[in-house]
């Protein structure tokens, strides 16, 4: 396999993951961590709104 297609498949694969966490945030956020200019983490903070204050 050629650096060429590795990379397409590491990146065909990143968006897939990609997706599958952007499809199930309501609110939220996706934050990709680099070091040494490598991607090297994915990570997912979720937040959940109440409609009314829980007491």
């Amino acid at each position: 396999m050629t650096n060429t297609q590795q990379t397409a498949e590491q990146l065909v694969e990143l968006a897939s993951r990609i997706e599958q966490l952007v499809g199930r945030i309501e609110y939220g956020s996706i934050e990709l961590v680099f070091h040494h200019g490598k991607l090297v983490q994915l990570e997912k903070i979720e937040k959940i709104r109440l409609d009314k204050p829980a007491l």
